[in-house]
């Protein structure tokens, strides 16, 4: 019996460990500006042109936030009526707005945010999240995906884009950039380490694995993150002063 098919458009981190969940269940196929045929190969997915890649029924787009736009608006006119697409960007206003004013009405589309990566999801799937924001999908579909997250022990959670992301702001944003910031100390394990500081070792390995580019992206295309970075500053500030009072 043969899988039905679903597409990748985006072959980065994510693109590849989303490639190895859904080829337990569909044949899958994928496309990258970089033509990355033997990363396809070794992955047990196909390596298709971006045209091929947007006739598929189902498609993903694991794109940098930044690129997302530019990635929806060259696909649409090559998309198919009844095409379910999804993004999986970490942010959800913005690529929300994109796929609202740039695909056709003739698509179906659900955004999601899957929160998790190639290193959270190192031991497993179980347990971990995904945000589901429903915006034109039918009931048969969505219940579709829900159960396929379900089966593999991932919770998922419904939000609009607006609650996605000032919830957002303050995990995964300000997570990403005290890391960031942290990162730059170059600290390390010592014989006198505690538990403690062996978790902010974990957080500034997790989060600097990777890509400058995604966490530009998630400081820039969140409404809320320049809140977050205010208010974390005038908290550091508030506890310096109270230590100098003293």
């Amino acid at each position: 019996m043969m899988k039905e098919r679903c597409s990748i458009i985006g072959l980065g981190r994510f693109g590849k460990l989303l490639a190895t969940i859904l080829r337990e269940e569909f044949s899958v196929v994928v496309f990258d500006i970089r033509e990355n045929h033997g990363e396809a190969q070794e992955l047990g997915v196909e390596f298709v042109g971006f045209e091929p890649a947007c006739q598929e029924s189902t498609i993903f787009f694991c794109v940098p936030i930044s690129e997302f736009e530019k990635a929806i608006r060259d696909a649409a006119p090559h998309l198919r009526p009844g095409t379910l697409v999804m993004d999986t960007c970490s942010v959800k206003v913005h690529p929300v707005e994109v796929m609202q004013r740039e695909l056709p009405g003739t698509t179906q589309t659900l955004a999601t945010h899957p929160l998790f990566g190639p290193d959270s999801a190192k031991d497993g799937l179980r347990g971990l999240r995904i945000v589901f924001c429903p915006l034109r999908v039918d009931q048969e579909r969505l219940d579709f995906w829900r159960d396929f997250w379900q089966r593999r022990g991932v919770v998922v959670v419904e939000k609009t884009p607006d609650e996605h992301d000032r919830l957002a702001a303050y995990s995964q944003g300000i997570t990403h950039f005290l890391g960031r910031v942290l990162g730059e100390l170059n600290l390390s394990s010592t014989e006198i380490t505690t538990k403690g500081f062996e978790d902010i070792l974990g957080v500034i390995e997790q989060t600097n694995h990777d890509t400058w580019q995604l966490f530009f992206d998630l400081q820039h295309y969140n409404p809320y993150t320049a809140e977050m970075r205010d208010k974390l500053v005038q908290a550091f500030n508030t506890i310096l002063a109270k230590l100098d009072s003293r």
